[in-house]
C-alpha cells in the first residue's frame, strides 16, 4: 500500500512524521504499525458506509436503530454490564441478518468493483481484515482461527514475494493440520488454549510464544542482570532453561513489597484516553483522506494516489488489483508441488516481481554503453588498424579513415551512449540575429532588455505611429510554466486555472486581440524523446486534472512531468474563453486542433502538433482579419518559433516583433538583413545544425558559414523544407556545406572523406572533431527533413502527414520507442572487425592456426606462443634461406 496514499495521509493528518511512517511501512515497528493500519481501516470503513447508505438509504435507519442500543449498553461508564453489552451485540447481528445487510452490502460492493479505485480500496481493507483475524487467533488463543487466518495471510505471502514466508509458511500450515490425525494429543493441547501464553484474566492479552519469550528476557534485562546475548552455545541454552525460574524468582520478590501489584481490571486499550486517542486519529485520518475526494466514489479504470491524486501506469493496474487472486494461484501451486508433490521444499523459489503502487514510481534503470566502455572498444577499433598497417595485410587507410568512424556511435552527431548531441546552445542563434540586423543597420532593430519579456509589457514599436489594433500570440503552455512559483492562494487545479487566466489578462492588458494556442501531446510523438531528456531521468507522473486536484504542495515542474497531465491541463484554455465571456478583447483558443473565440468567428480544424507551428497559422489568420498597420507581438522564448516567424514574415503584418527572454526583436530588420532566399532557409539550417528532434551536429553552428554559403546550398536547404524525398544531389550538396563548416581556413575541400584524411593527418584531429561519415550525415538529413516538412507547413491550417520515421533516420528499439539510426556503415572496415585472430599454443606450423590457413600472417593481436612461427619476422627469415640457396 506504499505510494497509494493512505501512507501520505498519515503525514498529512499529522499522525505520524515521515520517519514514523517509514518505520510503519518497513513493518520495524509493530505496535505502530498495527494502530496505523487498524485507524485506517476504520476511517476507510466509515466512508464506503457512508456511500453504501447513500445508495442504500432504507437500509441506513435500521442499522441506526440496532447500534443505539450497543451505544446505550456501553455509555453506561463503569457501571457497564458485561452481560448488557453482550445482549446490546447479539440483537445487532441479529438485526443485521435479519434485514440482510451483510447481503446488501456484499451485492453492492461487487457492482462498485468495476471501479478501479474502489476495489483497490477494498482489496486492501480485506487484508487488514485478514491480518487483524491472525493477531485475534493469537490473543484469544484459538487454534482454529489461527490456522484458518494463516491459510488466507499465506495468498499475500505469495504475492508480496516474501520469499522465506514463501517457502516456509506453507508447511508450517500443513503440518499443524497433520497434527490432527497423526499427534491428537498434541492438537487437543493446543486446541485447549496452550497455542498462545495467557498470564492474565483479562480478555484479548494471550501472546505468541515468541513474544512471551521476550517478555522473559525483558524481566531479565535489568541492572545487574543480562545485558546482551553470549556466543557461547552451552551459555545460551543453560539462560533458556533458567529464565523462567529466575523471572518467576524476580517477579515473587517484587511482589512481597507490592512493587509489581497488578491491579488492572480491563484492556489497556479500553481505556477512555485510549479510546478518545483513538477515534481523534481515525477522524483525522479520515478528514485528511476526503480531503482530496471520497476514493470510494472515483469511478473508472484509473488507479491514482488518494492524496497526491498521482495516477499509477495502466500497464500496472491489473496487476496491483488481481494480487490476492495471483497469490492465492501461486499458494495453491505451491502446495500441490511441495507439499503434497515431489519438488524439493528446498528448490529454488522464483519472485513473481508483482506490480503494487509503489511501482507507478520506480525508475527503470538500463545499463547503457557509458564512455568508458566505448572508449575501449574505440580504442581497440584503432589498434586494429595499426595492427594491420603492420602487417601484410592489405587495407587502404585513407578509405579507412575517411568512411568509417571506427566508434560505435559517430561522435560529430551523437553521445557514447547513443544519444543525439543535445542542443544546450540555441540561444546563441537568438544573438548572432540580433548582431547581424545590428551590423547591418543599427538604427532599425527595436529590441528593449529585460529580465523576463513574457512578464512584461507592449513591446517597443519600431516608429512613433501607434498601430490601430494589437494582436498577442501566446504560448499557453510557456505562461503555464512561468508559473512556477505558485502563489500560495493556488492550493487546486481550479485556482491553477484561475490564476493563469489572471496572468494571461496582465500579460496582455494593452493588446486588443489574444491568441492563446497549446501544443498537442502524441503517444508517438518524436518530441518524447526531447521531453524525456528534459526530466533529467525523473519519472514523469500522471495526476488526475480536475477542479478540486490538490496541488498546494506539488511542485508544478513535477505536476507537468507526464505528457498525460499536460495534455488534460490543455483543456482548460477552454476556460480562458468562459473567464473572458464578456471581455470586449478578441480571445481566441487554439488547442486540440480546434480553434474557438468569445466572438462569432468561425475557424478551420487544424491539425499540428506544435504549439511553435501553430502560433504561425494563427498569425496569418490574423494578419488577413486586422489592418495592416497593426500590430502583431509573439510572446515566446523559443528559439524554434524566432526562426518560423522570420521565415513566414512576407506573409505576416509588417509591425511584427517576438519578446523573448533576451529582449523584443523585431522581425523586418532580420528579413532585410538575411534577404529572402536566406530568410526562407533559415529553418531548414537550423534543424540542420541544432533542433530538437535532430539534434546537432558538432562543431557546426556558426551562423556565418550559412551567410557565406553560395545559392546552391540555400536552394538545398530550400529543398528540405519543400520538397517530399531527400535526392541524392541534395545529399552531395549538404556535404559541402558540412565541409565548409569543418574546413581550416584556406582549405577548400568539398568531400568529407578526403577532409576526414587531411584532419586525421594534418591536424590530428579526434573522432568528434571531425566531420560525420557520410553513411552517419545521409540519416541526419533524413532526420532533419522530417522536422523541416513540419515548419514548412506552418501557415496552413492541415498540414501533409508526417513523414515516416521509420523510413527517414529512426528505428524502433525492442521496447518500442523511436530512436535514431546513427549510421548506415558499419564502424571499421569488415577486415577490421572480422580480424582473423589465432589462439595456438603451439607455434601455428601447423593448418589448424586460423590464420595460416587463410593464408595470413599472425599479427600482434593474436594469444599464440612467442614461438610462433607464422609471423612477420618469421616469414622474412624463410625468405632470406630461399634468396641464399639461390
Amino acid at each position: 500500500m506504499e505510494n497509494s496514499g493512505i501512507d501520505d495521509a498519515w503525514v498529512e493528518a499529522d499522525v505520524y512524521g515521515p520517519a514514523t511512517t517509514r518505520q510503519i511501512l518497513k513493518c520495524t515497528h509493530y505496535k505502530r504499525s498495527l494502530h496505523a493500519h487498524i485507524y485506517s481501516y476504520v476511517a476507510l470503513f466509515e466512508m464506503a458506509l457512508e456511500e453504501f447508505f447513500k445508495d442504500n438509504p432504507q437500509l441506513q435507519d435500521v442499522c441506526l436503530k440496532a447500534t443505539d442500543g450497543v451505544e446505550a449498553a456501553c455509555s453506561e461508564g463503569k457501571d457497564t454490564n458485561a452481560e448488557s453489552v453482550k445482549q446490546a451485540n447479539s440483537t445487532l447481528l441479529e438485526v443485521l441478518t435479519t434485514a440482510e445487510i451483510n447481503t446488501a452490502f456484499q451485492k453492492w460492493k461487487e457492482q462498485k468493483s468495476q471501479n478501479a479505485m474502489f476495489k483497490a480500496m477494498m482489496n486492501y481493507l480485506h487484508r487488514v481484515e485478514t491480518i487483524l483475524s491472525f493477531i485475534a487467533a493469537t490473543r484469544n488463543a484459538d487454534l482454529e482461527l489461527h490456522l484458518q487466518a494463516g491459510e488466507a495471510l499465506s495468498k499475500l505471502f505469495f504475492a508480496m514475494d516474501c520469499i522465506k514466508y514463501k517457502r516456509l509458511w506453507p508447511r508450517y500450515i500443513a503440518d499443524m493440520h497433520d497434527l490432527r490425525t497423526n499427534h491428537p494429543q498434541t492438537w487437543e493441547e493446543l486446541r485447549a488454549g496452550n497455542i498462545s501464553v495467557t498470564k492474565s484474566a483479562i480478555p484479548f492479552v494471550s501472546v505468541g510464544a515468541d513474544h512471551a519469550c521476550e517478555h522473559l528476557n525483558k524481566i531479565m534485562k535489568i541492572s545487574s542482570g543480562i545485558t546482551g546475548i553470549s556466543n557461547n552455545a552451552n551459555a545460551r541454552q543453560r539462560f533458556f532453561m533458567v529464565a523462567p525460574e529466575l523471572s518467576r524468582l524476580s517477579k515473587e520478590f517484587k511482589s512481597q513489597f507490592d512493587m509489581e501489584a497488578d491491579r488492572t481490571t480491563e484492556h489497556h486499550e479500553l481505556g477512555p484516553s485510549a479510546v478518545k486517542r483513538a477515534h481523534d486519529t481515525i477522524d483525522k485520518i479520515k478528514a485528511a483522506i476526503l480531503s482530496h475526494g471520497n476514493p470510494f466514489t472515483t469511478e473508472g479504470d484509473n488507479l491514482h494516489n488518494v492524496i497526491t491524486q498521482a495516477c499509477i501506469p495502466d500497464e500496472y493496474v491489473q496487476q496491483i488489483l488481481n494480487a490476492d487472486v495471483t497469490g492465492q494461484k501461486l499458494y495453491e501451486d505451491y502446495v500441490s508441488k511441495r507439499i503434497n508433490g515431489d519438488v524439493s521444499l528446498w528448490a529454488p523459489v522464483k519472485k513473481e516481481n508483482n506490480k503494487m503502487f509503489l511501482s507507478g514510481n520506480k525508475k527503470i534503470a538500463v545499463k547503457l554503453r557509458d564512455n568508458t566502455v566505448d572508449l575501449k572498444e574505440t580504442k581497440d577499433l584503432f589498434a586494429r588498424l595499426m595492427v594491420l598497417a603492420r602487417s601484410n595485410r592489405d587495407i587502404d587507410y585513407k578509405e579507412a579513415i575517411g568512411n568509417y568512424e571506427f566508434t560505435l556511435t559517430p561522435r560529430a552527431l551523437f553521445a557514447p551512449n547513443g544519444t543525439i548531441l543535445p542542443c544546450l546552445d540555441k540561444s546563441k542563434l537568438i544573438h548572432l540575429l540580433e548582431k547581424l540586423t545590428k551590423e547591418d543597420k543599427p538604427t532599425e532593430v527595436g529590441s528593449s532588455t529585460h529580465q523576463d519579456a513574457v512578464d512584461t509589457g507592449t513591446p517597443d514599436l519600431t516608429s512613433s505611429d501607434q498601430p490601430s489594433r494589437k494582436i498577442a500570440l501566446v504560448d499557453g503552455m510557456v505562461l503555464v510554466q512561468k508559473l512556477s512559483k505558485k502563489p500560495a492562494t493556488v492550493l487546486t487545479v481550479k485556482d491553477l486555472s484561475v490564476c493563469f487566466n489572471d496572468r494571461l489578462m496582465q500579460l496582455t492588458r494593452d493588446y486588443d486581440e489574444v491568441i492563446l494556442v497549446f501544443d498537442t501531446y502524441r503517444a508517438d510523438s518524436l518530441k518524447n524523446a526531447t521531453r524525456n531528456k528534459r526530466r533529467q531521468g525523473k519519472p514523469s507522473i500522471q495526476y488526475q486534472v480536475r477542479d478540486d486536484t490538490n496541488i498546494k504542495h506539488i511542485p508544478l515542474s513535477r505536476f507537468l512531468s507526464h505528457d498525460k497531465t499536460k495534455s488534460d491541463l490543455t483543456e482548460y484554455a477552454n476556460k480562458t474563453l468562459e473567464y473572458n465571456k464578456r471581455s470586449s478583447k478578441l480571445i481566441v483558443t487554439s488547442a486540440f486542433g480546434i480553434t474557438r473565440s468569445n466572438k462569432d468567428l468561425v475557424f478551420q480544424e487544424n491539425n499540428h502538433e506544435e504549439a511553435d507551428t501553430l502560433l504561425i497559422h494563427q498569425a496569418v489568420l490574423a494578419s488577413q482579419r486586422n489592418p495592416h498597420d497593426a500590430q502583431l507581438v509573439f510572446f515566446s522564448p523559443d528559439t524554434d518559433v524566432l526562426v518560423l516567424v522570420t521565415a513566414n514574415y512576407d506573409i505576416m503584418l509588417k509591425n511584427t516583433s517576438i519578446s523573448m527572454a533576451s529582449g523584443v526583436v523585431q522581425i523586418e530588420p532580420l528579413w532585410r538583413a538575411l534577404g529572402k532566399e536566406r530568410a526562407k532557409a533559415l529553418p531548414a539550417f537550423h534543424a540542420f545544425t541544432g533542433a530538437d528532434n535532430a539534434g546537432r551536429v558538432s562543431r557546426i553552428g556558426r551562423l556565418q558559414v550559412f551567410l557565406n554559403a553560395d545559392e546552391h546550398i540555400v536552394k538545398a536547404l530550400q529543398m528540405l523544407l519543400d520538397e517530399a524525398h531527400v535526392t541524392e544531389g541534395m545529399v552531395s550538396t549538404l556535404e559541402h556545406f558540412t565541409c565548409a563548416a569543418y574546413s581550416p581556413k584556406g582549405i577548400n575541400i568539398k568531400a568529407i572523406p578526403q577532409l576526414r584524411w587531411h584532419l586525421f593527418c594534418k591536424h590530428r584531429a579526434e573522432s568528434d572533431k571531425l566531420p560525420p561519415t557520410l553513411g552517419a550525415l545521409k540519416q541526419h538529413i533524413l532526420r532533419v527533413h522530417v522536422q523541416t516538412r513540419v515548419w514548412a507547413q506552418a501557415a496552413i491550417a492541415l498540414q501533409d502527414p508526417q513523414l515516416d520515421p521509420l523510413q527517414n533516420g529512426y528505428f524502433r528499439d525492442s521496447d518500442g520507442m523511436l530512436k535514431p539510426v546513427t549510421t548506415e556503415v558499419l564502424p571499421a572496415p569488415k577486415a577490421i572487425l572480422e580480424l582473423v585472430l589465432c589462439k595456438c599454443k603451439s607455434d601455428c606450423s601447423s593448418g589448424r592456426c586460423s590464420c595460416r590457413a587463410k593464408d595470413l600472417v599472425c599479427t600482434d593481436m593474436c594469444q599464440c606462443s612467442s614461438q610462433c612461427q607464422n609471423d612477420d619476422d618469421s616469414q622474412a627469415m624463410i625468405y632470406e634461406s630461399d634468396d641464399d640457396d639461390v
